[in-house]
């Protein structure tokens, strides 16, 4: 399936069935996170743990876990465990749990993002069973209680206050997902920040899709923190609001969004994690990207 399809039609699901996935999905999805845990997992400082008994953990987290205490319910949950609370491992560990959003997207089920920022130790010691580290995220997973037809839409407003007259990509009404976005104008810039990417510009370097699509990417609460610089021959991934730890989850995200995007539209897609010490309170750039 493109890349882009994934982007468009993948969304939160935020009602299972009580049962089960099959267990030949459920091994593949273990098969997945294994070679993920042995591999980068184990480089970078984080670990992707599989929770089957979705019940208990449900039971356990009701009331706390979720935004506002409002716990998703689902069959299997998945557990991003950092080794310690860091911007660096954090946006990794979001890359690589986004990527199991994918994996499960492909095997025809649904999956929702979990923060639990409002749990208290002891349920995260349960979460934790006896491994160190921290743990600031469940990924809830199954069959979606409602499968979706082809004919299903996802209404997606582009918000753009800006006038912005030859570009195409701004105030529009698209058949994306179930949340407003962004516009190409208020989200990249050149060269430097608060800098506005003309249109002709983004046209004359052929990242036009790409940047359509990007936007696409999911944040928490649907804050949409992340911003791109355009530099020559790359760009940074930049996060406004840089003392809110939820947005470098939402950078690993959409590095992963980015990634596969690129890789689709055959620019380059190598990236690698930047430490901004800049000391800026607006914004901080969080990834190198080239393009």
């Amino acid at each position: 399936m493109k890349f882009r399809e994934f982007t468009v039609n993948s969304h939160s699901t935020r009602e299972f069935v009580d049962s089960g996935v099959d267990e030949r999905d459920l091994n593949q999805i273990k098969t997945c996170l294994d070679d993920v845990n042995s591999t980068v997992g184990k480089e970078k400082g984080f670990s992707l743990l599989l929770m089957e008994n979705g019940d208990t953990v449900y039971q356990d987290l009701e009331g706390f876990g979720g935004y506002g205490g409002v716990m998703i319910k689902g069959p299997h949950y998945i557990g991003l465990r950092l080794d310690k609370a860091d911007h660096e491992i954090e946006v990794y560990g979001a890359f690589y749990l986004q990527s199991v959003v994918k994996k499960i997207y492909d095997l025809g089920l649904g999956s929702c993002w979990i923060s639990l920022e409002e749990i208290i130790p002891s349920q995260e010691e349960k979460l934790l069973a006896g491994k160190p580290g921290t743990i600031q995220h469940l990924l809830a997973f199954g069959k979606p209680a409602k499968k979706e037809g082809k004919n299903d839409k996802h209404t997606t407003i582009i918000n753009c206050d800006t006038k912005y007259e030859q570009n195409p990509y701004g105030i529009t009404m698209i058949t994306t997902s179930d949340e407003a976005r962004l516009s190409v104008v208020d989200t990249i810039f050149l060269q430097n920040w608060g800098n506005v990417a003309p249109f002709s510009e983004m046209k004359k370097r052929g990242v036009l899709d790409l940047l359509y699509y990007v936007r696409n990417s999911p944040s928490f609460q649907n804050v949409q923190p992340c911003r791109l610089i355009l530099k020559d021959g790359y760009a940074e991934l930049v996060v406004v609001n840089p003392d809110r730890e939820e947005n470098y989850t939402d950078a690993g995200i959409m590095l992963f969004t980015l990634e596969g995007l690129a890789k689709e539209l055959s620019f380059p897609s190598n990236w690698h994690f930047i430490k901004d010490d800049s000391g800026s309170t607006e914004y901080r750039r969080v990834a190198h990207f080239d393009l």
